[in-house]
């Protein structure tokens, strides 16, 4: 039973990464292997699947950029407040702020990088999928598609993120 308190987390997240890559799965599947007929445009997808997918697909993709956002936070705060710490430079310069990217991966849990990397490969399938497939896919394969995209354009900005200067 100790194993078990001891996991929780990890069993929770499991099953939530899990659950995702099943129901996406079984879209991209349904999706991909979908030949039109001329009597629809896009494969019918029950209603229960597509919701699921759309609020799993939400729910990662909010926890996972909160989670980032919030880390990233905590370092600039830490970094801050070290920076508060030492004597400014030359004629009171003062000392630029660089986010170090190992800074904020190593305060990430091993559950929240997996997280990333499962949305990032499905995201991935599914923008590849929606690209190739066109209009013979359904909106959730396109609305996913935009979303991942928006997820990956503010990653992105941090990513690319030029130094700060605190003054």
């Amino acid at each position: 039973m100790d194993f078990l308190r001891q996991q929780l987390f990890n069993i929770i997240a499991f099953v939530f990464l899990g659950l995702f890559v099943a129901v996406w799965g079984s879209v991209l599947l349904r999706v991909g292997f979908w030949v039109p007929d001329g009597r629809t445009v896009a494969p019918p997808l029950n209603g229960a699947l597509v919701t699921a997918a759309g609020v799993l697909a939400t729910s990662l993709s909010s926890l996972t950029a909160s989670a980032l956002g919030f880390t990233i936070a905590e370092v600039r705060r830490d970094e801050s407040e070290q920076d508060a710490r030492r004597p400014s430079g030359p004629a009171g310069q003062g000392s630029s702020t660089v986010i170090n990217p190992s800074d904020v991966t190593a305060r990430l849990s091993g559950r929240i990088v997996a997280a990333i990397i499962v949305y990032l490969a499905v995201g991935l399938a599914v923008l590849l999928l929606w690209l190739a497939k066109g209009t013979a896919s359904t909106d959730l394969i396109g609305a996913f598609a935009l979303s991942l995209l928006g997820w990956l354009i503010g990653a992105a900005g941090v990513v690319f993120q030029t130094e700060k200067r605190s003054t």
